[in-house]
């Protein structure tokens, strides 16, 4: 049976994709059964989470706005109807399918892979990588001017080479641990 996925977002059919998404995660924060303590939590995370998979995708969208289920004032002619209808319900099982395997994942893992993009995820990480790796490199042209004018051989200069490199992965884990945790402390702002 199709429902009308704008309502169960609580939205309108003029509602834009950023408005969507906003309706669907704050929905599916309050339903996911990994956070919710309601009653009917999992059988509304499914209903969102259907109904975001609807609207966000623009192709299953524009099928399901020219059916009788949705409130857009567009429909597709009588003769083709049937088949858009069968279209959609294909869409919501697959989504329904979807949504389950959703709603078995703990939220943070959820809401980590299902909101954030790979390039939010990734840049800071990359960034602070390269920002040591740089400082590292700068380190070692520093070291290596003040070695060369004080006059130290250029043996003990590649030793302390070899040496900040370990440091650098340090570095770069220590990042990458904050970084993990600033993630985690927004995720549970939200």
């Amino acid at each position: 049976m199709l429902m009308d996925h704008y309502a169960t977002l609580g939205l309108t059919y003029a509602a834009n994709a950023q408005a969507i998404k906003e309706a669907y995660r704050a929905l599916a924060k309050r339903y996911h059964p990994d956070v919710s303590k309601e009653a009917n939590a999992h059988e509304q995370f499914i209903r969102v989470t259907q109904a975001y998979e609807m609207l966000s995708d623009p192709i299953k969208r524009s099928r399901y706005d020219v059916t009788r289920f949705s409130p857009s004032p567009r429909s597709a002619p009588a003769r083709e109807q049937a088949r858009y209808e069968r279209n959609v319900q294909h869409d919501q099982r697959s989504a329904k399918v979807k949504a389950e395997h959703f709603g078995r994942m703990n939220y943070e893992k959820f809401d980590h892979e299902y909101f954030d993009s790979n390039a939010a995820y990734f840049l800071p990480k990359m960034a602070g990588c390269f920002g040591i790796i740089i400082g590292i490199v700068l380190c070692w042209i520093i070291i290596a001017l003040v070695f060369v004018l004080v006059g130290i051989d250029l043996n003990f200069i590649l030793i302390v080479m070899l040496f900040s490199i370990p440091g650098g992965v340090w570095l770069s884990v220590l990042f990458d641990d904050w970084h993990n945790q600033q993630a985690k402390a927004r995720a549970q702002q939200e």
